[in-house]
């Protein structure tokens, strides 16, 4: 184990484009999530999924939602159709125990307290790293499940500009359109991408009364632009800004002297801003200095299109949301010997609601230090992690984590890990008017973890086994429609994962199994299914590409009570593509080939959430 130079630092925001199988000659997949440093994918001592930009190109996910379903231990559910609100579940945790970071900025909404998916487009996504389990020791509040990092396309090229652009059309009215220019020498190195899309979508309910039974639309426009210059050799500085405004249509009532006698199209307006400044700086032969400034934005506001030119003439809104949230970090890593790496840093968050509600409460600030001690001994190597959080509404909080590693034969590896996790409640939890609860406490979590993993020549596998016990777990209640707090609820899982080639045919599977339980009433959490799977596969003859893919979800409970069942449900996937020429290829995708028709989560009056359905999209991409 040692410091990776600047460069190699650098190269971990580059798209290795190296398959889950590594063969004599390729480099191995690294990942930095996971511990701050850069390991291989092979040291990680924690459940990693990493989504290369080779892989969201065959994929070629419709969304964000639909890429991160592909990994172990990650499921959704969603209020209708495409751009609608998305809740994620990662290892069976709440929707804001995962904590995302768009190239190491924290990213989502302090009242909601989770991320908008919808608007991170993968098609400006490079890669996509995923850590399964608490990673509070590192990164504090919201890091009980996971930690989900996003980092948006970069250009690493020496040798002058190059454009990009693909045009997309499909069913329900789709079109999509991507454009890039990239350049660089070697040392200066810049990306500009932007993104148009929109869709006619689907009914997002089966509620077809007064405005209801209308197609709910999705409209989408986004911008990235990255440069990264290299000062000396030394040195070097990335800046990042991302900015995506998105216009969903959904089923709800309108907000009016009268609700319920006119006509009107709800849609919430949502903007998503990230910005960030990063210097990397070797400041001795095994000494790395890295200080980061990021600032996010999330905004969201309900609007209405109105039939009556006196509504229409009041220019009646609904409330507006804007969160901001603001972080400094500095990070040393030293090389200490041969076998060890000690890493010490701190870091400050501020989070601010701006809103049209009352809130008791509309900022809060945490200070943190955090340190990480790791070791590799060849067979054995080991890592252990503390940090102390200061948030000024409540308080110290620790977190530690431990995990060790031993190498078997055959190509395998035992670890063993114990973490724990901290979240304090969102905004909306504590002060949203007629919902809030000022008196709910932070939550915590303490996960224990046995994994086997194998690598040989014919492929790689692992297998996971989990209990995370959370408690003061706080979650909806849609039969008080507020917020509980549960004194103690049990996650346990299993997760079993296979990559391997026959003939010629990539193949990669995973499950998920699990079990979760409100420990005070013996129910399951709501909305968790007890099982998943997912499998794809995909194969290359010469100009000619294709792949296919199946997800299977059992049923789960809508309600605590466990008294209203969804069922599970089975979808395929289909593509095709073939490459024209170096520079020109044909890409035809069909998303719920079989447009199974599901339920994946219900509306309190509106009745069932209804599924997308059969999706095709044909696009041509440019790249010379």
């Amino acid at each position: 184990m040692k410091i990776r130079p600047l460069a190699a630092n650098t190269a971990l925001l580059a798209a290795l484009s190296s398959p889950l199988i590594s063969s004599a000659g390729e480099i191995e997949t690294t990942v930095v999530t996971a511990t701050r440093t850069e390991q291989s994918i092979a040291e990680v001592l924690a459940p990693v999924t990493v989504f290369e930009r080779a892989d969201i190109e065959r994929i070629a996910p419709l969304d964000l939602q639909e890429l991160l379903s592909r990994a172990a231990g990650i499921s959704f559910v969603r209020n209708g159709g495409r751009g609608s609100a998305t809740s994620l579940f990662v290892r069976g945790n709440q929707s804001n125990h995962t904590l995302l970071l768009v190239d190491g900025v924290r990213v989502g909404s302090a009242t909601l307290g989770s991320p908008s998916l919808t608007n991170l487009p993968p098609e400006l996504i490079e890669r996509v790293e995923i850590v399964r389990g608490p990673r509070s020791a590192l990164y504090g509040s919201e890091a009980i499940g996971g930690v989900i990092n996003i980092i948006t396309k970069k250009y690493h090229d020496t040798d002058g500009v190059k454009p990009f652009v693909q045009l997309s059309a499909g069913t329900q009215g789709t079109v999509k359109t991507v454009a890039a220019v990239n350049g660089g020498n070697a040392d200066t190195q810049f990306s500009l991408s932007g993104l148009y899309e929109e869709t006619d979508g689907v009914d997002n309910t089966t509620s077809k009364a007064l405005r209801h039974g209308d197609d709910d639309g999705f409209e989408q426009q986004a911008i990235n632009a990255s440069v990264s210059h290299r000062i000396n050799a030394r040195a070097k500085v990335h800046a990042l800004y991302q900015h995506s405004d998105s216009e969903s249509e959904y089923d709800t009532n309108c907000y009016s002297p009268f609700p319920n006698n006119f006509g009107c199209e709800p849609y919430t307006d949502s903007t998503v801003t990230v910005a960030g400044l990063r210097g990397e700086f070797q400041l001795a032969d095994n000494w790395a200095l890295k200080l980061t400034a990021g600032q996010s934005t999330d905004e969201s506001q309900m609007r209405y299109r109105y039939r009556d030119p006196a509504l229409v003439a009041a220019n009646l809104r609904g409330d507006v949301f804007e969160t901001t949230r603001k972080q400094f970090t500095a990070q040393n890593d030293w090389q200490l010997g041969k076998h060890h790496v000690l890493t010490l840093g701190g870091e400050h968050i501020n989070d601010e609601v701006d809103s049209t509600l009352s809130y008791g409460k509309d900022e809060r600030e945490n200070n943190a230090g955090f340190a990480q001690w790791q070791a590799d001994y060849g067979r054995i190597d080991y890592a252990l992690g503390w940090r102390h959080d200061s948030n000024e509404q409540f308080g110290s909080s620790d977190t530690r984590n431990a995990a060790a590693g031993l190498d078997l034969a055959m190509g395998m590896k035992l670890i063993a890990s114990y973490g724990e996790g901290f979240n304090a409640p969102t905004f909306n939890d504590l002060y949203y008017p007629g919902y809030g609860n000022p008196n709910l406490e932070p939550e915590s979590s303490k996960n224990r973890e046995l994994e086997l993993r194998g690598k040989h020549a014919w492929g790689q596998w692992s297998v996971n086994y989990f209990i995370n016990d959370v408690d003061m777990l706080i979650q909806y209640n849609p039969a008080t429609f507020g917020p509980d707090q549960i004194e103690s609820a049990r996650i346990e899982g299993l997760e079993l994962s296979l990559a391997t080639v026959v003939r010629q045919w990539h193949i990669e599977a995973n499950a998920t199994l699990l079990d979760t339980e409100d420990k005070n009433s013996g129910k399951e959490l709501r909305r968790r299914a007890d099982s998943q799977v997912n499998i794809d596969v995909d194969r290359q003859w010469q100009q000619w590409g294709v792949n296919a893919s199946v997800r299977l979800t059992s049923d789960r409970y809508e309600n605590t009570s466990n008294t209203d069942e969804l069922p599970g449900y089975g979808l395929v996937d289909a593509g095709v593509s073939y490459q024209i020429n170096d520079s020109l290829k044909l890409q035809l995708l069909v998303k719920n080939l079989f447009d199974k028709d599901y339920v994946s989560a219900r509306h309190f009056s509106l009745g069932n959430y209804e599924s997308i359905g059969r999706e095709a999209l044909l696009s041509v991409t440019y790249a010379p």
